[in-house]
């Protein structure tokens, strides 16, 4: 139970970070599940109740997705998911956690410098941008930054923008799960918890979006999302050095 309450937790705090940003569940949940679960199932996880999070969402807006902006930058994710899932597969655990935790903090830097980033806002910074989205989500569960970095550069409006990643973050999930190959192996306990914090989290995200600011908000999830990637990292370099 002390896991289950454990991936309950990672998930609500995911959840509501989600329905407060509009984005921000796998940067804030992922590097937790990584940490709790391992590199592969954690992962895994992220995704499925990633995707969760986002069909929730795109359910609520599925009329105001811009599709012709989001559906080229889905595709090119999708490509991109097919090699980056294939060397999640070749990878052992302790180089793939070193790997997904380096990508954490990748997407983390991208979406603090994305206004400094040239040229992004051209198309091929589109395709760059889907792409590096689609690799780090099969890889470390991390899809949104990259392509946030795009919609800053290309100063799409941002309620815009958050609405249409709901549509982007179903695709890329999908896709991340189908090419991995694998479903969570959790317990039903484990999976009543998680199921049931998803649903918490979007209640309590939603009242929390009109009291918390944005700011604050997002200073929280760098700070929380920064020290899962260097814990994972860490974490990585401990089993090598033990293995």
């Amino acid at each position: 139970m002390v896991v289950a309450a454990a991936i309950g937790g990672i998930v609500l705090l995911g959840s509501t970070t989600q329905r407060v940003a509009g984005i921000g569940f796998g940067l804030v949940a992922s590097p937790m599940l990584m940490l709790l679960l391992g590199p592969l199932q954690g992962v895994v996880v992220a995704n499925v109740f990633g995707l969760g999070t986002a069909v929730v969402a795109y359910l609520g807006v599925i009329k105001q997705v811009e599709y012709r902006r989001i559906l080229p930058i889905a595709a090119a994710a999708v490509v991109a998911i097919v090699p980056g899932a294939l060397l999640a597969r070749s990878l052992a655990g302790p180089h793939l956690s070193i790997l997904a935790g380096c990508l954490v903090l990748i997407a983390l830097s991208i979406s603090v410098a994305a206004r400094r980033i040239r040229g992004l806002d051209r198309w091929p910074g589109l395709v760059a941008a889907g792409a590096a989205g689609g690799v780090m989500n099969v890889l470390a569960g991390v899809g949104g930054p990259a392509v946030t970095a795009y919609a800053i550069a290309a100063r799409w409006e941002h309620k815009a923008f958050v609405t249409s990643m709901q549509g982007y973050l179903v695709i890329v999930c999908i896709a991340s799960l189908v090419m991995r190959g694998e479903l969570p192996s959790l317990t039903l306990p484990e999976w009543i918890v998680a199921l049931a914090a998803l649903g918490v989290g979007a209640v309590v995200g939603s009242y929390a979006a009109k009291r918390i600011d944005p700011r604050a908000g997002r200073i929280a999830c760098i700070t929380v999302a920064t020290l899962g990637g260097v814990a994972v990292i860490v974490t990585g370099v401990i089993q090598l050095a033990t293995a």
